[in-house]
This record gives structure tokens, C-alpha cells and sequence, in this order.
């Protein structure tokens, strides 16, 4: 037996997973169940982990009926993400699928390709710039309507404030008023959602009964506040926003507009996925930099420094390189979109490892983010000043990590077309609601967290506390901290 086999296994041993020998597919065969695996929603992340600490390059997990591996090499999931053919989208967006349509999350093939280059104009470097400003505009706002002492669910909070921010940029609309109707209809798809998964709930879903009911009901209220934000656009005229393009397009041969149905399947999905990924990122954000005094005291300086609020105050996310980092080092640990899955259409042979036809292939963000190999002894640690250079420049490469390691918004044709957005908005947020505030939790405060198409913390009680000046003069070291 090789040194790396005996590894190998001992890794597995510590986690709880067993290592049953090579598979003839190439990695090796795990003790965990499919039926196991996916037995519990909450658990899943932690069951990704531990598989991917205990195996190197893929793991078969057992079972017959639903073959499924599991990908534990940051290289090779990278390389099933980018593949340009033999693969599709994991079972996870067929279930999406109720609810969104064919939106860009959703869609597949020549369709998504077209909508892609559609859309994409509304995130190139230049519109982000305007959106930035308008960013830091709802993030003073919210500082405004708070008060010291006040209690808040920082996860609410959150969500409602980036769903501002997604209405005023993407739509040019104020979503203020349909804010409540969202959060409740998302709330309640995200509950049903792990039952859709399994084969009951997609047989129970094409026939009468609750589930079935659920969807229906919860996709007719955000359908509503979808007709009412393109209703607003048609009545004002072309503003260069995302909805202005849908609306202007026209078909290369037809010349006919977009079906209204595509039009709304394409509005929900950036107004849901739009505010979503940054609102889960900016709660554990917060929930760190509670229990992280030395991030939280960087982060101070920066925000107080000449360069800092010049930068916040220009809307230049690229110049505030700590809270830059505490983003990078959230999306890190608690990635919102924890695991991405394909299904090969055909065999498909990558080096060593064939993925047969209707495999279920698992990549978890969450788990790669957190391997030891990847990112060192201290890969489960909070500690933002990875991402900085000696200079104190943000650098996504500062940690070494190998490409794959890192995949917050996935990688290749599919890579989230929002990702600069969604960055931009949580730094700059970040550093204007810090700017006044601090969010205090109470001593050993645990979220439970509700893993389902993101890793949500669930409720995050917290009470707010201002900044005092004193506060704001932050370290003499301009918060570059070596922790």
C-alpha cells in the first residue's frame, strides 16, 4: 500500500468516512450511502466536507440505482465545470425550473447562450460603476433608519437591502413596497425545495395536492411584482437597464420582441438570484466579524483612513482591499451556492476518471473552499489578511490556492454572469453599514442554518450598536493585520 493510500485512509478514518478501495471508474469507493448522503439537507455541506478531506480526485459513493460521485480535487472540478461538452445541468435546476422558467440560471443550450450575450451588457465595468454609486446611496439610507440599541435580524436585513439595491440598478425601479411579497414567496419556495429533490416530491409536484398548490400560489405573487416592474418600464420608455434590454430585443429572423413569457422567466431569475447570493454573504460577513475582533478592527482602520472613505465615497470597491478580503474569505467559507452538480449526457473521460451516462456529478464549493491541501492547516479559520498581499493589496491568488479551490460563482459558460456585480454590491455595502455600525450577537450565539439552493444562516438576532469616533480612527497600521 502506497504512502498516499495510507493517507488517504487515515484522512477518511478522522472524518467518518471509510475508504472501500480504487474504483474501476477511477478514484476510489466511500462507505457513505447516495441514499445517506443526501438523507438530510441541513447536513449536506458538512457531508461534502468530510468525504472530499478523506478521498483525492473523485468519490463513488454507493448505491446502484442513482449513481453519484463526488468531486475532491479542485483541478478536476474545474475542469468538469469548463468542459464544453457531455455535460448538463444537475438535478437541482430541473426543480428550479418550476418556479423560474427558462431564465438564464435555468435555461441550457442555444437559449441560454443567447440570453447570456443579451443580458451581459448590464454588468460590464462601466454600468457596474453607476450601479456602485447607487449601491452606497441605499447602503446610507438603511444607516439613516437605524438606531443604537435597536434589535434586527441582520439576515432579513440584508435581504431586503440588496433587493432594494437589485430594483434601483438592474430594473430601475423601486421594489421597496414588494419587498415583504418576495421575502415571503422565496421563503416559502425554499422550504418546499429539499422535497422536490426526491422522486416523491417530482412525481408529487405534476398532480394535485399541496406541493403542487405551494408553487403555484408562491409563483403567481412573484409573478405579480414581476408584471408590475415591466409595466413600469413600458410606461416610462428605455432607461438602459436589464428590463429595457429584454424589452428592446428582437428575434434575428422574426424580428418579433421576446415572448412576455421569457421576458418574466428572465426578470424573476436576476431579481431573486440577483439579491440572494450577495444577502447570504453579507450575513455571515456580519456573524464573522462578531466573533472575529482583529477582522473587525482592520476593517475599522480602512473604512477610517483618507483612502478608505474617499474610496466608499466614489463607490471604488477595488480601493477598500480589507473589506475586499473579509468578502473574499465569507464567499470562502460559506459559499452561497455550496454545491454544483452536472450529469453527463454521454460517457465522458477526463484523465483518469470516467463519468458515465446519468451519473450524478457533485462539486461542493463548500468543501473544496475548506480543504486542508488546498488552503493549508488553517482552512476552517476565518482570517481575512489570506487574501492580502505584504503591500495590502487585494489578490484572489495571495492564499496559493490551486485554480478550483475557489469557485464562489462556479467556473466556465455557467460562471455566475452576476459575479462582479454581486461583489461589488457586498464590499461596498459592507464597508458603508460598518462605517456606522457594529452588529452585536449574543455570547455563543449559533445559526441554524438552512442550507437549500444557498446556504441561508437563518434567522441572525442581533442588536445594533453605533460606531463612536473613537471607533472610527481604527488601527495606526491601516488595518493591514497579520493574524
Amino acid at each position: 500500500m502506497t504512502a498516499a493510500v495510507t493517507s488517504r485512509r487515515a484522512r477518511a478514518d478522522q472524518c467518518g468516512v471509510q475508504v472501500l478501495g480504487p474504483s474501476p471508474d477511477g478514484g476510489v469507493r466511500v462507505s457513505t450511502s447516495v441514499r445517506r448522503f443526501f438523507g438530510s439537507i441541513e447536513e449536506l455541506p458538512e457531508r461534502a466536507g468530510a468525504i472530499v478531506r478523506g478521498a483525492d480526485g473523485v468519490a463513488r459513493l454507493r448505491g446502484r440505482l442513482f449513481p453519484t460521485a463526488l468531486v475532491a480535487d479542485p483541478v478536476l472540478a474545474r475542469t468538469v465545470l469548463t468542459h464544453p461538452t457531455g455535460f448538463r445541468q444537475g438535478r437541482g435546476v430541473d426543480v428550479l425550473r418550476f418556479t423560474l422558467g427558462q431564465g438564464l440560471l435555468t435555461s441550457s443550450g442555444e437559449l441560454h447562450r443567447r440570453q447570456r450575450r443579451l443580458v451581459q451588457p448590464a454588468f460590464h465595468a462601466r454600468r457596474l460603476a453607476a450601479y456602485a454609486r447607487d449601491a452606497v446611496e441605499l447602503g446610507s439610507a438603511r444607516c439613516a433608519s437605524w438606531h443604537d440599541g435597536q434589535r434586527i435580524d441582520v439576515a432579513a436585513e440584508m435581504s431586503s437591502l440588496t433587493l432594494e439595491v437589485v430594483g434601483r440598478t438592474l430594473f430601475g425601479t423601486d421594489v421597496r413596497d414588494e419587498v415583504a411579497i418576495v421575502s415571503q414567496a422565496q421563503h416559502e419556495l425554499l422550504k418546499v425545495f429539499p422535497s422536490l429533490l426526491t422522486m416523491r416530491g417530482m412525481l408529487g409536484v405534476r398532480f394535485p395536492g399541496r406541493l403542487r398548490r405551494t408553487l403555484r400560489r408562491e409563483s403567481e405573487r412573484l409573478d405579480g411584482v414581476v408584471e408590475r416592474v415591466v409595466a413600469t418600464r413600458r410606461a416610462s420608455g428605455d432607461a438602459g437597464d436589464v428590463v429595457s434590454l429584454l424589452l428592446a430585443a428582437r428575434d434575428e429572423e422574426t424580428g418579433e420582441p421576446m415572448p412576455a413569457r421569457q421576458v418574466r422567466d428572465e426578470v424573476l431569475t436576476l431579481l431573486l438570484a440577483g439579491h440572494e447570493t450577495t444577502a447570504v454573504a453579507l450575513s455571515w460577513a456580519w456573524l464573522e466579524l462578531g466573533r472575529n475582533t482583529v477582522a473587525r478592527s482592520a476593517l475599522d482602520a480602512e473604512l477610517a483612513s483618507p483612502s478608505g472613505r474617499e474610496a466608499l465615497a466614489g463607490g471604488v470597491w477595488d480601493g477598500l482591499p480589507v473589506t475586499r478580503a473579509i468578502i473574499a474569505e465569507t464567499l470562502r467559507l460559506h459559499p452561497p451556492a455550496f454545491q454544483l452538480g452536472r450529469r453527463p449526457t454521454e460517457d465522458v473521460v477526463l484523465g483518469p476518471y470516467r463519468f458515465r451516462r446519468g451519473t450524478a456529478v457533485l462539486i461542493s464549493p463548500y468543501a473544496l473552499h475548506r480543504d486542508e491541501r488546498s488552503w493549508g492547516p488553517d482552512a476552517e479559520e476565518f482570517r481575512p489578511s489570506r487574501w492580502l498581499t505584504d503591500e495590502g493589496h487585494f489578490d484572489e491568488a495571495a492564499p496559493g490556492q490551486p485554480r478550483g479551490a475557489y469557485l464562489p460563482f462556479g467556473a466556465g459558460s455557467r460562471m455566475c454572469i452576476g459575479a462582479g456585480f454581486a461583489v461589488m454590491e457586498g464590499v461596498l455595502l459592507l464597508g458603508r453599514l460598518a462605517t456606522d455600525w457594529r452588529v452585536e450577537f449574543a455570547a455563543g450565539f449559533s445559526p441554524h442554518v438552512r442550507p437549500a439552493v444557498t446556504l441561508r444562516t437563518g434567522p441572525l438576532p442581533a442588536t445594533l450598536r453605533a460606531v463612536r469616533p473613537s471607533q472610527r480612527e481604527g488601527r495606526p497600521d491601516g488595518g493591514v493585520c497579520r493574524d
